[in-house]
């Protein structure tokens, strides 16, 4: 099976580690639009990387989501913020809590989470391609063509995948492609 992943930021090495895992046999690659992936992590948090909340309590959490916490709790306690932090320190990254409930690595450098991720997804056998601008995205069509979705690049390359994921964060762009 082939799965690509359309953003390499947070949400999609996360996405695509947990696809890696849960399918080994599967092909997946993140397809990133710039230079480097992992960008909004280096500066989250001043440099810091702030991870998650220590609010491990889903009802009290989407209270800090007024325009969207009806539809957040769902998943927040099919994944939660200590969901989130077991995930880590499965990987041997270590979380502190501040005054403020924020959590950022003990070491205080966003380094150690692109590290964790790009490790991660490197052992899930995750191919990563930077300077890959989506232009279009075809979905599944003619029966007796490929199956799939076909996604196109701005320089003309062309993935095909039996499933894809969106995760570019809030560049509207690409939802006018599908």
């Amino acid at each position: 099976m082939q799965i690509l992943i359309l953003g390499g930021g947070a949400a999609g090495f996360f996405a695509a580690i947990t696809c890696a895992e849960a399918n080994p046999a599967a092909q997946v690659t993140i397809l990133e639009k710039g230079g480097e992936v992992l960008q909004k992590v280096k500066v989250s948090g001043g440099g810091r990387c702030n991870v998650t909340h220590n609010c491990f309590d889903p009802k009290e959490l989407v209270k800090n989501y007024p325009r969207g916490g009806k539809a957040l709790l769902g998943p927040f306690h099919k994944f939660s913020p200590a969901d989130t932090v077991a995930w880590f320190e499965r990987r041997g990254v270590k979380l502190k809590t501040e005054a403020d409930g924020r959590m950022f690595p003990i070491t205080d450098n966003s380094e150690t989470i692109i590290h964790c991720l790009t490790q991660a997804a490197r052992e899930a056998g995750v191919k990563v391609l930077t300077g890959k601008n989506v232009a279009q995205i075809e979905p599944p069509g003619n029966p007796d063509s490929y199956r799939g979705w076909q996604v196109k690049t701005q320089a003309g390359e062309v993935f095909f995948a039996e499933k894809i994921m969106v995760a570019t964060g809030s560049s509207p762009r690409i939802w006018q492609l599908l």
